[in-house]
């Protein structure tokens, strides 16, 4: 994404990352992992165009968020189900980083709120890949993950490839995933990898098991440009 220039709150090294807290004089707190920018406190449209889509759904009763430490997806799809009666009977998070989660609740409350402590929450902390095979079905998946390699020896595309494979055997039939993708500018700035080479990668992996495509650009205001979201219908 993007390295903002603002001042450091509090600094951690997890087990498996650098997390940074920043605060910026426009964004409000902002969430970093590795030095890249995750979410800002002003950044309210990035959870809604992650869960928006499942509207169409009509009813759902079983939705995964896969990352999503900083709480704000999870509490836009609790707000969603409050609102409309969308018969939400769990909103199952999973991040392998509790950290996150610990700095998300005490420095992001504008993001998260008490989406951690509602009733129809639950957090795993746990590897999507180990987990996803072990969970029960879902209506939706909401993918809020890195789309890059974890794994040295892999491309992006087998990376996406092996993990979708997954996301589709945990959907129910026709269930739906929604995922962020990334930024809307020909290339990234900061990586020179080109736009058009990463949405190939991310279809080429979905296109085996899912259809009915639809994509949303839409401004995220600390990352300076619209980003690109993704949703698709389970074969």
């Amino acid at each position: 994404m993007h390295t903002p220039t603002n001042d450091v709150i509090e600094k951690v090294r997890s087990p498996y990352q650098l997390i940074e807290i920043a605060r910026h004089p426009v964004f409000g707190n902002q969430l970093l992992i590795n030095g890249d920018l995750q979410i800002s406190e002003s950044d309210h449209s990035y959870n809604v165009a992650m869960t928006s889509p499942l509207i169409i759904l009509g009813k759902w009763k079983r939705v995964a968020i896969l990352g999503g430490g900083d709480g704000g997806v999870m509490k836009e799809l609790l707000d969603i189900d409050r609102k409309q009666n969308r018969e939400l009977e769990k909103a199952l998070m999973i991040d392998i980083d509790s950290e996150v989660i610990r700095l998300s609740k005490k420095y992001l409350p504008d993001l998260c709120g008490n989406a951690f402590e509602d009733p129809k929450s639950e957090v795993v902390i746990a590897d999507v890949f180990e987990y996803l095979g072990d969970s029960e079905p879902f209506d939706a998946v909401i993918y809020d993950l890195t789309i890059d390699p974890v794994r040295e020896e892999q491309t992006r595309r087998e990376f996406l490839q092996e993990l979708m494979e997954k996301v589709a055997n945990a959907l129910h039939s026709n269930g739906m995933l929604n995922m962020q993708c990334c930024g809307t500018q020909s290339y990234d700035q900061l990586t020179g990898v080109r736009r058009e080479e990463i949405m190939n990668d991310i279809y080429s992996a979905l296109k085996p098991f899912f259809s009915d495509f639809s994509e949303q650009q839409v401004f995220v205001p600390s990352f300076g440009e619209a980003w690109t979201f993704l949703s698709a219908r389970k074969v």
